[in-house]
């Protein structure tokens, strides 16, 4: 018994594995390349295909032949929205800030090592470039990431910034010195700044959005040109973007005199 329990559970996993293989570029791939990836023989992969294609979680190309997810996999994640009291108190704050910014405004939470984007919204003559839903970026390349760093234990943030991070861009902060000063700086400012460290020649301003105990829940960020930034400038755009995390805050339970500013509990010494 426990050997088919066992079996069962890696094979469960296995159909979990081969989603998340799908929700990232290229979004299509062969059995020859998920066998590959899974690291199992293609009579195992064609199995563990065969159930999800039976549960409708994915389809086949008909010219392709390649696995793709299905419709159904929308409806289920949309759940989480559905559900997400971040996202009910972040809705209209973040309509209104898009209407008096130039660029994209983005809803984050933290998800691992990553931001992961439930919410975006745009208006035309806003930035080109935004964030589309269930897109995950990492914390240390991320405006929004810098703000979920502050509150982490110090020890977390040395694992996170000993990691062989990517180097997206030139500016792109990967060493945990410049990283401590990037968040001291973020504590004082009662925001977060990415100056290009994601995309050559765009900038990110975002504020944090606070749960009844002042707690981060999530970020509140807008995307913009940085010459739309220098044409604006950070110091009438970052107030907008605190004005609107905070009344997602105050729509997400946070009381008055709670949690102002932002934290400086994860900062290394």
């Amino acid at each position: 018994m426990r050997g088919a329990k066992s079996m069962a559970m890696t094979s469960t996993l296995r159909c979990l594995h081969v989603l998340e293989l799908l929700a990232e570029e290229p979004f299509e791939l062969s059995l020859s390349e998920l066998a590959s990836i899974l690291k199992t023989p293609k009579a195992s992969t064609h199995r563990v295909c065969a159930t999800l294609l039976e549960s409708q979680m994915i389809e086949r190309d008909p010219v392709s032949r390649n696995y793709r997810l299905s419709p159904k996999t929308l409806w289920i994640g949309s759940g989480y929205l559905r559900h997400s009291a971040v996202y009910r108190a972040a809705f209209f704050p973040m309509q209104d800030l898009a209407k008096q910014v130039p660029g994209t405004v983005q809803l984050g939470i933290l998800q691992g090592d990553h931001v992961l984007f439930i919410h975006s919204v745009g208006y035309p003559g806003s930035s080109e470039v935004f964030a589309d839903v269930g897109l995950r970026r990492p914390l240390h390349a991320t405006a929004s990431g810098k703000l979920f760093l502050l509150e982490m234990p110090p020890l977390e943030i040395e694992r996170l910034m000993s990691l062989n991070l990517r180097k997206f861009t030139e500016d792109t902060i990967v060493s945990i010195g410049t990283m401590q000063q990037e968040l001291r700086r973020t504590s004082q400012n009662g925001y977060a700044m990415n100056h290009g460290e994601l995309l050559p020649g765009y900038s990110v301003i975002a504020g944090p959005v606070r749960n009844h105990q002042g707690r981060i829940a999530a970020a509140i960020s807008v995307t913009l040109s940085s010459d739309q930034l220098k044409d604006n400038g950070e110091a009438t755009l970052a107030p907008l973007v605190r004005q609107a995390a905070h009344k997602a805050s105050i729509q997400l339970g946070l009381r008055p005199g709670v949690g102002n500013g932002v934290s400086r509990a994860g900062i290394l010494a």
